[in-house]
């Protein structure tokens, strides 16, 4: 099909005698207004085909009144236009005829003809049937089709509307009807549509179908003619009063992407030229480090890169500055002074010149990198800063994270700061419209102001807002349009569905064994925060375990961060994949992992507290000092029971608690050996204490509870089990009750060892009445109760000093996410 756009226009005024018509005095000149208000305001540019037509001394094709038009001609052009030979109709088909209409009986049966030049009524020969018209139609794979009849009876069309493709039929009267011709004025019919086409009779300056439609009934509401308009739900954009570019065939929206400084993107960069203009006269003026600010999605890394970059590297604003030097934009990730290094690879060979270096994310040096190595990190950039007098630095960084900046004093004083707030209206329209008019991209005037409205009081929307116009760009593209919609706009669930559903959908395409994997990967790629949460980047290979193998893991990744998808990104570092996730919106905006997150937030907490000592321990040489113990080890081993179906721990995570189980028990086989030598002595002890005071009964008891005391005091070390001292307590009073005589210093050692367990094992009270996760606990302001709301949809009320459920509070209909009490402690809050 082609995209073209092509219209035949026919006016005929000349019919000979023998035809028995009247000669039209309006009709060709109606037809050339019309043809020539296609080729100056048509939406597309307009094919225009006259008939009966001749050059003027311009050379340029006009109807000519008194030329005739002949039924073979004009079928033959109307088949060309429809269902051509080549079998490539146009996108858009437009016919126009104005002329005389008939209605005669043929072969005993009622038909409508448009009258041709050579009409003869006495052998039966009417011009051309509109019936014949209407099996064109129907044949006809143009995708829009618009046919306006200016005739008597054309009301007969509306017989043969299309159920296949996108329509515009106006006919100027009813079937049984006939029009009106005042000589040498124009027709009624013309008149209106004419005026109708007229773009600047519009506030937006565009005129689609539907609003053609109540024009021209309005307008020929009290005349003696009833016109017939006829559309399909979706309209037809027809003329425009904006001059428009040639269409170009690529989506001038981002989707979830930065805008980069490479001229594809900087070029449909719009909305933020106060900014740019700010942060151009800090850079003239020398300013040494440059921080912007902002909230996530409020487009810091695309201000920076296509805004500000774009800029500088052009050399328009900055004379000379296209011959500065700029370091490659890079983000500090876990290793920031490696990542730093790698991009200062022989700077000082560029003593001379003036050098930009641009660090995106800032953040990710408190989200990722330990301490010492952002210590290490702010030193060089402080160093680089006072040693480096021709370096700039600029800087994006989230303004939640703006605060940690004060622990680094040296560096942040040195900083100038630039806030990027959120998008006005007149942005938003810019960063909507202009981008469109560089593709030759249409957009309705309902969708333009509903997006507006949607966008403009939420911050950190941006990105939506991108990515929504890319789903409107990719659903035009797939209907063939050039054109996008409101009613597709809300078909898409808005600005936060758009985003929801295609992730949902993309989630759904995976397979049975795809689903749990990609779960993970989510969940990995999430960092829990106290406010919110934010991204994190992961090797691939780091998640390789027991559960997801490298080839399951790279296949999952390769689906999700495919062109057809894009929810993740992959990128490959020193021969290592990275991953992370496209945007921050998916994040904070798509449901299904809001509800992983929630259900799996205590686990992730734990995982990445497991899996940051397990990368201690590596780096230690793996020595034994490193590995868990006690209550750290016993939280890692509660962590796996209900969560080890979702295989999250990574290889490393898997291999530490492992190794601290299996030093755990070599040291328990150690004490027992020990425990074993001590009762061997006692033993010894045991006969010789027969020969001078108790019987051999008694003193073996003796031996078996000093035994049991040396065994609960050597267990200290390991932090037994609450479970297992109960039972060393309950053994040993059964025992104590059965024998009255024992020695006095055996009971004492049996006390004093159960005592020092006391002292050092703290019982913990078990609240198991929740039957799901329990999301959100408090204390009462006195200490004495416990508050806890659970995804089961209650709250419980506990004793803290003896575990007692007190109440429990249902009627929430989704799960409890937050709790408190109030300040006097008589009242409580919850939230679902």
């Amino acid at each position: 099909m082609s995209l073209q756009w092509e219209a035949q226009v026919v006016g005929i005024n000349y019919y000979p005698k023998y035809t028995t018509l009247n000669e039209l005095t309006a009709a060709a000149q109606d037809a050339e207004a019309i043809a020539r208000q296609l080729e100056r305001y048509g939406y597309q540019t307009f094919r225009v085909q006259r008939f009966p037509r001749q050059p003027n001394q311009k050379g340029e094709w006009q109807i000519k009144p008194d030329e005739s038009v002949k039924t073979e001609e004009l079928q033959k052009a109307i088949s060309n236009l429809l269902t051509p030979p080549d079998d490539n109709p146009p996108e858009t088909a437009l016919f126009f005829f104005s002329g005389h209409g008939w209605r005669k009986t043929v072969e005993g049966k009622d038909e409508v003809f448009l009258a041709t030049s050579d009409v003869l009524p006495e052998q039966g020969i009417y011009g051309l049937p509109i019936s014949w018209l209407g099996e064109k139609i129907a044949a006809s794979s143009v995708k829009k089709l618009v046919i306006w009849l200016d005739c008597c009876f054309s009301g007969e069309l509306i017989k043969y509307l299309p159920n296949n493709k996108d329509y515009c039929i106006f006919t100027a009267t009813r079937s049984y009807e006939p029009g009106m011709e005042i000589k040498h004025q124009e027709g009624l019919f013309t008149q209106a549509l004419r005026e109708g086409l007229n773009p600047d009779n519009y506030p937006d300056g565009l005129v689609d179908s539907h609003k053609l439609a109540q024009f021209i009934t309005q307008r020929m509401a009290q005349t003696g003619q009833a016109p017939q308009c006829f559309n399909s739900a979706r309209p037809i954009v027809l003329t425009s009063k904006f001059a428009r570019q040639a269409f170009q065939d690529k989506c001038p929206y981002r989707s979830l992407s930065c805008f980069t400084e490479n001229p594809e993107d900087a070029l449909v960069f719009y909305g933020r030229d106060r900014l740019i203009q700010d942060l151009i006269k800090r850079v003239r003026e020398k300013e040494r480090l440059i921080a912007v600010f902002g909230a996530s999605g409020s487009g810091k890394s695309s201000l920076i890169r296509a805004g500000l970059l774009y800029q500088l590297k052009l050399g328009q604003e900055i004379a000379g500055s296209n011959n500065w030097v700029y370091f490659q934009p890079f983000t500090p990730t876990d290793e920031p002074l490696t990542r730093l290094q790698e991009v200062l690879v022989n700077k000082e060979d560029w003593s001379d010149k003036s050098l930009i270096l641009i660090i995106d994310q800032f953040e990710e040096c408190f989200t990722m990198a330990e301490e010492k190595k952002r210590q290490a990190f702010m030193e060089e950039l402080t160093a680089l800063i006072e040693k480096t007098p021709n370096l700039q630095i600029i800087i994006g960084m989230r303004s939640d994270f703006r605060g940690r900046l004060r622990e680094y004093l040296q560096f942040s004083q040195k900083m100038s700061k630039v806030n990027v707030g959120h998008l006005n209206r007149e942005e938003i329209q810019e960063a909507i419209e202009k981008p469109a008019e560089w593709a030759g991209l249409g957009i309705e005037s309902g969708l333009k102001q509903q997006l507006i409205n949607d966008v403009e009081d939420y911050p950190g929307s941006l990105p939506l807002l991108q990515y929504t116009l890319t789903e409107l760009w990719n659903e035009a593209r797939k209907q063939g349009e050039q054109f996008l919609r409101l009613e597709t706009y809300q078909a898409l669930g808005g600005i936060e569905g758009t985003l929801e559903k295609r992730a949902d959908a993309v989630y759904e395409s995976l397979s049975t064994e795809e689903k749990p994997v990609a779960k993970r990967i989510f969940l990995e790629l999430t960092q829990v925060g106290d406010a919110f949460d934010t991204r994190r980047r992961v090797k691939l290979g780091d998640l390789v375990n027991s559960h997801h193998s490298l080839e399951i893991l790279d296949q999952v990744t390769q689906k999700l961060a495919s062109e057809q998808n894009r929810l993740i990104t992959r990128t490959e570092i020193d021969e290592e994949v990275q991953i992370d996730v496209v945007h921050e919106a998916l994040i904070r905006h798509w449901k299904k992992l809001g509800d992983w997150k929630q259900e799996y937030q205590a686990a992730m907490i734990i995982e990445r507290k497991i899996e940051a000592s397990a990368q201690e321990w590596q780096e230690k040489g793996k020595k034994t000092d490193y590995l868990l113990q006690g209550s750290r080890l016993g939280e890692a081993e509660e962590y796996r029971k209900p969560f080890s179906e979702l295989g999250m721990l990574d290889g490393m995570g898997e291999e530490y608690i492992q190794q601290s189980q299996s030093h755990r028990r070599k040291v328990r086989r150690n004490w027992r050996g020990g425990i074993a030598t001590v009762g061997a002595i006692l033993s010894g002890l045991t006969i010789v204490s027969i020969l001078s005071s108790l019987t051999a009964q008694k003193q073996a008891l003796n031996a078996e509870l000093q035994e049991q005391a040396i065994s609960t005091k050597y267990g200290l070390s390991v932090e037994p089990t609450l479970e297992e001292l109960i039972q060393a307590i309950q053994t040993t009073a059964k025992r104590l009750e059965k024998q009255k005589d024992l020695e006095p210093k055996v009971i004492a050692e049996v006390q004093t060892s159960l005592l020092a367990a006391l002292e050092q094992v703290r019982a913990r009270n078990v609240l198991q009445q929740h039957t799901e996760t329990v999301t959100a606990i408090a204390f009462s302001p006195d200490g004495q109760q416990i508050l806890s709301g659970s995804g089961d949809k209650t709250v419980r009320l506990w004793d803290r000093a003896s575990g007692k459920l007190l109440h429990t509070l249902e009627g929430h209909t989704e799960s409890v996410t937050a709790i408190a009490f109030s300040p006097d402690g008589q009242q409580i809050l919850s939230g679902s």
